[in-house]
């Protein structure tokens, strides 16, 4: 059996300092690209009063350069922390993988990106359990750190669980929700299959890295076959597939390239050792689309941090944590807890009717046609007769009432909760209902009259007979409308 042995030992405080004042002027931003592979900027709804956004994708400024030196690079300190030895150095295969990926910079460039968010979540979790810091280049070796990635055998995630063993290890797989796919849950799952390995292989990591990627069933096969021809049993002398006969000379190529990036050629972009994410429960069904719109925060963003939501929304039942940026978690919690927003988030199901077209349906719902497009993953404006498409709405004292989240959406869901900005209609309406008589139901609300609309063409937008449109905001015929105005509209 492979013995555990520790290269570096514990590093003081001392020497954690010292090395991180080492570190460069860092003059490159933290990450960098599109997407995933950046941090885009975002907006928080506490801005300072100069009215500056936070953002996601700085240069490394005297602020953030403290952090890192503080906290120390990832990279740094696992460079530091390595320390699990394989039996057969001298493995052929390693000097072919560490030539393959010096000779393509590219493909550390695309991993050091993502592991900007990914990455010290993972080191952290593993740190926790007292692992060796090594098993954070699995998911390296296993995905190049993305969560969405799907190989032919139908494994997903950044762990690269199949369907099978994710189920063993309590990851969820259905229409609603993949928690392969999921960082945080896999990680969960993968360090609990890891743990489970080691005691099976009594700490021979070779035989447990083998495991992970062939199976514990054909790993324990190859160890009796050779019990059996009495050769020795540790991973070098086993048959095994040649992907797995690969594995662990890929693993221990790349992390001799992180272990010495200069002299393979590569450049890893510097991360932080603390989490650049955080885990927020939203307690309830959420959309991450509109959770971001309400929050002035990237819904790309949002959606590539919790792929594991194949809807875009949070289940029904079942678990609402939602990963955000960490260095807005407290900003969002903050606001959270000010407007009650999570009481608020909801959305509602249309069945698009022939004849219907989007604006409409937008105008219908008092919503953008632009928010419903990017609610339902749409690329153009056609729909069909039949198609469902989820539309934002918010939950007003136990009624339902649709969302502008378009440019005056701050305004138009303040205007909700705030009696004095809506119409004397609004008023009146509400002021006269019976003890638990709703006002507005579903499809109804309150409709923000826009640049050349009329009367007539509202209530031919909503189907409502024109007199009732006008009884019902207390107008008459020779009532107009301007832009801006709020008008009822209920459905009788």
């Amino acid at each position: 059996m492979i013995a555990l042995t520790v290269l570096w030992g514990k590093l003081s405080l001392v020497l954690i300092l010292l090395i991180g004042l080492s570190m460069n002027a860092m003059a490159d931003q933290i990450i960098a690209g599109s997407k995933i592979d950046r941090a885009p900027a975002a907006e928080t709804t506490e801005n300072s009063p100069s009215e500056k956004t936070a953002s996601l994708n700085p240069t490394v400024t005297e602020t953030v350069q403290e952090t890192l030196l503080g906290d120390m690079n990832l990279w740094h300190f696992l460079q530091q922390s390595f320390e699990l030895e394989y039996s057969n150095p001298g493995d052929k295969l390693i000097e072919r993988f560490e030539a393959r990926y010096s000779n393509h910079p590219a493909y550390f460039e695309r991993v050091s990106k993502r592991a900007y968010w990914y990455l010290p979540y993972i080191v952290e979790e593993i740190e926790k359990r007292g692992l060796p810091y090594d098993l954070a280049i699995i998911p390296i070796v296993e995905s190049e750190l993305r969560p969405t990635a799907v190989s032919t055998s139908n494994a997903a995630g950044l762990w690269q669980f199949i369907p099978s063993t994710g189920e063993r290890f309590g990851l969820r797989q259905d229409w609603w929700v993949d928690e392969r796919k999921d960082f945080i849950q896999s990680t969960r799952a993968a360090l609990d299959y890891l743990s489970f390995l080691l005691s099976e292989f009594d700490n021979d990591w070779e035989l447990a890295l083998a495991s992970y990627n062939a199976g514990s069933g054909r790993v324990r096969k190859a160890i009796n076959e050779n019990l059996r021809a009495k050769r020795p049993t540790t991973y070098s002398y086993l048959e095994l597939p040649g992907e797995t006969r690969s594995y662990l000379p890929k693993f221990v190529a790349i992390r001799n390239i992180i272990s010495d990036p200069e002299k393979h050629g590569v450049n890893l972009r510097p991360i932080p050792k603390t989490a650049t994410i955080s885990v927020i429960d939203a307690k309830q069904q959420t959309d991450l689309a509109l959770l971001a719109s309400l929050l002035s925060l990237n819904p790309d963003l949002l959606k590539e941090l919790n792929p594991g939501y194949l809807r875009g929304v949070t289940p029904p039942t079942g678990r609402h944590q939602i990963a955000v940026p960490a260095e807005l978690a407290v900003t969002l919690s903050g606001t959270l807890a000010k407007t009650a927003l999570w009481d608020e988030l909801a959305w509602d199901i249309h069945h698009v009717k022939k004849g219907e077209y989007l604006d409409a349906i937008a105008a219908r719902y008092n919503t953008k046609t632009q928010i419903i497009k990017r609610l339902n993953n749409l690329e153009s404006d056609t729909i069909y007769p039949g198609q469902t498409l989820r539309i934002p709405i918010t939950r007003f004292e136990g009624e339902v009432t649709a969302v502008d989240l378009g440019e005056a959406g701050a305004s138009a869901n303040s205007s909700l909760q705030n009696p004095k900005t809506q119409s004397k209609a609004a008023e009146s309406l509400i002021a006269s209902r019976k003890p638990g008589e709703s006002v507005l139901r579903v499809g109804d609300g309150i409709y923000y009259v826009r640049k050349n609309d009329s009367l007539q063409r509202i209530a031919s937008l909503f189907g409502v007979p024109l007199q009732q449109l006008q009884e019902m905001n207390g107008m008459d015929y020779s009532s107009e409308v301007v832009a801006g105005q709020k008008l009822i509209i209920r459905k009788e």
